[in-house]
């Protein structure tokens, strides 16, 4: 009698195969451990997803729990609940209706939503937004943005996640412009009285020439590169963690602006190529956080972020 497990081609299951692919549909649950020589296309299970790859592709979905062991090189992942472990994960995202639990892996992701993820300290690589409704412990990750951050830095943020096929998991709806007006103004920047509160961004005063004109028409191509170069790495990255001070110093005793945060991980990071890719989306978040709270940047925010541009420019 044969000892290894009997192979049942079930007419329930769906698939699809072409010379490169593999799509597999079915109405219960479904254990993958080989793919024919194929890459993994779309898979879905309505009720559970387990999947046994050295890597795994594919956009992949379940109605049930969904577990993957192997690197993950994939579009999506969708379930109701999502285990994940150690391991490499490079997908655009990851969402579950109920929880999602990821181990110390190593991630490229544009985002993770579910009401509940548990994250592990020691989770690493980098992801723009995360949203729950539970409070998750420090991580590694770079980035991490909730979905209020992001449309403070970047703004459109239900656009974001259309791109990649999401829904919010609990949307929040902006304040209107009457309710706004009834908070209390946010703490002041370094200088009180450089800084002028009203319901939109004003322009500056006249001596004031280190402020700009109209901080949201503002673009980083108007910010001119000072004259100055650094000559070599070490003096490059010194001129560049001492124009984050200058900025961060402005924020003192408030809450970091998402973009700074941001900024902070990649001047921290040391990675000129990503700091340059990314300073206009930076500095363009900054400046939809202050329109969103009528105050001007500093002046010595703007200067800083001069320095900056002309770093990696």
């Amino acid at each position: 009698m044969a000892t290894s497990p009997a192979f049942v081609l079930s007419k329930a299951v769906g698939i699809e195969l072409d010379a490169n692919t593999l799509n597999i549909t079915h109405g219960g649950d479904v254990v993958i451990e080989q793919t024919l020589g194929r890459e993994l296309g779309s898979v879905h299970a309505d009720g559970d997803l387990t999947i046994s790859l050295p890597r795994v592709t594919g956009r992949l979905s379940c109605g049930g729990t969904l577990r993957i062991e192997g690197d993950i090189d994939c579009e999506s992942i969708q379930a109701a609940r999502i285990v994940l472990g150690g391991q490499a994960i490079n997908t655009k995202a990851i969402s579950a209706t109920e929880k999602i639990t990821i181990g110390a892996a190593r991630l490229q992701v544009d985002a993770i939503l579910a009401p509940n993820i548990d994250l592990s300290p020691n989770a690493s690589g980098r992801v723009k937004v995360i949203q729950s409704d539970n409070e998750r412990p420090a991580t590694k990750i770079k980035g991490g943005f909730s979905l209020a951050d992001y449309e403070d830095m970047f703004g459109d943020s239900e656009q974001f996640l259309a791109d990649l096929g999401l829904n919010a998991v609990a949307p929040t709806a902006p304040a209107s412009p009457a309710a706004a007006s009834r908070v209390s103004a946010p703490p002041a920047l370094l200088d009180e009285e450089e800084v002028e509160l009203t319901p939109t961004i004003a322009p500056p005063a006249a001596e004031d020439t280190e402020e700009v004109d109209d901080p949201l028409s503002l673009s980083l191509d108007d910010l001119e590169p000072l004259a100055e170069a650094a000559n070599g790495g070490d003096e490059t990255k010194a001129r560049l963690k001492e124009a984050l001070d200058r900025i961060t110093a402005c924020y003192e005793g408030m809450d970091l602006p998402p973009a700074v945060s941001e900024l902070r991980s990649l001047v921290n990071d040391g990675d000129m190529e990503a700091l340059a890719a990314n300073i206009t989306a930076v500095w363009n978040g900054l400046l939809g956080f202050h329109q969103k709270r009528g105050i001007r940047p500093h002046h010595q925010v703007t200067h800083a972020f001069n320095v900056i541009h002309s770093l990696v420019s």
